[in-house]
C-alpha cells in the first residue's frame, strides 16, 4: 500500500519525481494548477502539452518539469468538453498512479483533481481519490495536496475516517 500523507499550499514546490497536474483534455496550461505549472514550470511544458495532446478524459500523459523542482509533470485529464465528474477523477488519477510506475516515479504529488475549474467538491473527490492513492502498490510515496487550509483539512478528515 502507498504511503500517504497531506500537505497544505503551492504543489509547485513539492520536491519528489513527479506533480500530477489537474488537467484538461487538451492539455492546456490555463489556470488553477495548470496555470501554477505553467508560471513556475516556464514555456517548455506547455510546448510539450502541445504535442501530446488532446487525450482522452480518463487518461494521462508525461511531461519534462521544466523549472519546477521535480522529474516530470503527469497531466490527469479530468475535463474536457464536460466538468468533471467524480468517474472521471478516478480514471484520471488511476492513469497517473499507471503512468508513474512505469517511469519508475514514486514520490508524487496530487491537487484533488477535479475540485477548483472542474468544479467537484472537496469532501468527495478527497474520497475517491483516496480509494484510488490507498490501494496504489509500494513503493509509492504520495502526498496530497490541499490548496487552502480548508481543503487539506477536509483531506485529513477523510483520511482519519479510514483509520
Amino acid at each position: 500500500m502507498a504511503r500517504i500523507q497531506v500537505a497544505q499550499g503551492d504543489i509547485t514546490e513539492f520536491t519528489g519525481d513527479a506533480i500530477v497536474n489537474a488537467a484538461n483534455n487538451h492539455l492546456i496550461l490555463g489556470s488553477g494548477v495548470a496555470g501554477a505549472i505553467r508560471r513556475r514550470g516556464g514555456p517548455s511544458i506547455q510546448e510539450e502539452c502541445d504535442r501530446h495532446g488532446p487525450i482522452r478524459v480518463g487518461e494521462a500523459a508525461l511531461t519534462g518539469a521544466g523549472q519546477l523542482p521535480v522529474r516530470k509533470v503527469i497531466h490527469a485529464a479530468v475535463l474536457g468538453d464536460q466538468p468533471a465528474t467524480l468517474d472521471t477523477v478516478r480514471s484520471a488519477t488511476q492513469a497517473a498512479l499507471r503512468l508513474a510506475l512505469e517511469h519508475r516515479l514514486y514520490r508524487l504529488a496530487f491537487p484533488l483533481l477535479g475540485t477548483g475549474v472542474g468544479g467537484l467538491g472537496v469532501p468527495q473527490v478527497a474520497e475517491v481519490m483516496l480509494d484510488e492513492l490507498e490501494a496504489a502498490p509500494d513503493p509509492l510515496e504520495i502526498t496530497l495536496y490541499g490548496y487552502s487550509q480548508a481543503d487539506a483539512e477536509a483531506i485529513r478528515q477523510a483520511l482519519a475516517r479510514r483509520h
